[in-house]
């Protein structure tokens, strides 16, 4: 079946290329952000859960950092003591398993926008292919 040549030039810069391009660059950063949030918040919740030093310069930093990963979900549950100064934070864990789902709905889509990326891709090196021969048979 002979290739279709378009009536209008294909540029390798096409729109719908550069769309699913931006996108996936879009979806990447949204996936890399929910990934810090879940390691953040895991790091707070086990430093949580074992009573980690609040004097220690790490453990501060990590539960400022889980403090802004968490605070969409703050109050849903109520802390539970595990031990004198050990607390079982349900709803750091809750965040966790949200934020994890929407970076593996985002690993889906990164997915799919990449097949049709590369699948697009091979129809405009078609269609380019076939101007090419076009252009070359026409002198």
């Amino acid at each position: 079946m002979p290739t279709k040549v378009p009536e209008k030039p294909v540029t390798a810069s096409d729109t719908k290329l550069m769309f699913l391009k931006f996108s996936r660059v879009l979806t990447y950063i949204v996936y890399g952000y929910s990934l810090v949030a879940s390691a953040f918040l895991a790091l707070g919740f086990i430093l949580l859960l074992f009573s980690a030093s609040t004097s220690a310069a790490f453990t501060q930093f990590i539960y400022r950092v889980a403090a802004a990963f968490l605070e969409p979900f703050r109050g849903i549950f109520p802390a539970h003591p595990v031990s004198e100064t050990g607390y079982f934070s349900a709803s750091a864990l809750f965040a966790i398993m949200v934020y994890l789902f929407v970076a593996l709905m985002l690993h889906a889509l990164i997915t799919y926008v990449t097949s049709k990326q590369v699948k697009h891709q091979q129809e405009l090196d078609t269609l380019l292919a076939a101007q090419e021969a076009n252009k070359t048979a026409t002198y």
